[in-house]
């Protein structure tokens, strides 16, 4: 099976599994209500659990640089030494050591509320992250439930996601234009679409907010929407920024949601066409074991 084969019968698996199952509104709203109160609820928890320990450690943090800072002409290399690693430690756990920013707080409620999506959507930055052992333990719960819950959130933003190209589809069969070649003509605009709006058009956006690179943009892009989420560029519940736009939190939210589901079916396209030219190469293996033997038992037959 050609690859344009293997991803039309991939795109047709989709359009006929929305046809299949179709969603009410009622239902959608139902869901996503329920969806966004588990988020919320898993929110208001994490900061319970984590705000007072965060505190606590900026406090912390303030009162050693401060009395380091006082007493900077009598300090030893070992003083020096034991400082740093101090504030190493304060790093890691998210609280930046420099300027004005030990006094901030990242467990908002807002913070909270984003750190659980990239959570259970499974980005997992981690430049906020729970700390204590109730925290930590809570976790565990709550992406056990959260991912499958996330999973099927997901498949029906996908339905939304894929529908822009069935229309398109069905455009092009109203013109005239065979079922293959339709098939085809979805994947080129579906690729070429997700491409541009996930992939090749937001670096610009952090070239311009963020101060970086359009190669960083790009791979901060990808880490984000295949969920790689490695963290060492991060935007959303970033500790380390001073004045983080709401809004601008929220749009980079639904862009990764959107991203996510994408690179999910594009993902799907890739894995079925390299199971079809697996199975290819099994066939044509058998084929090649198949005309050994008969060659061989038509030279024991020539023999006797």
């Amino acid at each position: 099976m050609s690859f344009t084969s293997e991803l039309t019968y991939s795109f047709k698996g989709q359009s006929v599994q929305t046809r299949e199952t179709p969603i009410t509104k009622v239902h959608m709203s139902i869901l996503l209500f329920c969806y966004l109160s588990f988020l919320v609820l898993g929110a208001i928890i994490f900061q319970v659990l984590e705000e007072d320990f965060e505190v606590d450690r900026r406090q912390l943090a303030v009162k050693l640089k401060s009395d380091f800072l006082k007493h900077r002409a009598n300090k030893t290399k070992q003083d020096v030494e034991m400082f740093v690693q101090m504030m190493a430690y304060f790093v890691v756990l998210g609280i930046p050591p420099t300027g004005n920013k030990t006094a901030a707080v990242s467990w908002t409620f807002f913070n909270s509320f984003i750190t659980s999506i990239i959570i259970v959507s499974t980005i997992g930055y981690g430049t906020v992250f729970p700390r204590t052992p109730n925290g930590q333990l809570f976790c565990v719960v709550f992406a056990a439930i959260g991912i499958p819950l996330t999973i099927i959130v997901f498949n029906y933003i996908s339905r939304l996601v894929f529908l822009p190209f069935e229309k398109l589809g069905n455009y092009l069969e109203h013109k005239g234009v065979n079922e293959s070649n339709v098939t085809v003509w979805k994947i080129v605009f579906f690729i070429i679409t997700g491409t541009l709006l996930f992939l090749a058009l937001p670096p610009f956006v952090f070239m311009s907010l963020e101060n970086w690179t359009y190669v960083e943009g790009v791979y901060y892009s990808f880490t984000t929407i295949s969920a790689i989420g490695l963290g060492d560029y991060a935007i959303v519940s970033n500790p380390t920024k001073d004045d983080q736009s709401i809004t601008y939190s929220i749009l980079l939210l639904i862009w990764s949601t959107q991203g996510l589901v994408w690179i999910a079916l594009v993902f799907n396209l890739i894995t079925k066409f390299f199971y079809e030219m697996e199975l290819k190469l099994t066939e044509d293996s058998s084929e090649v074991e198949l005309e050994r033997e008969e060659k061989e038992t038509d030279a024991e037959n020539q023999f006797i």
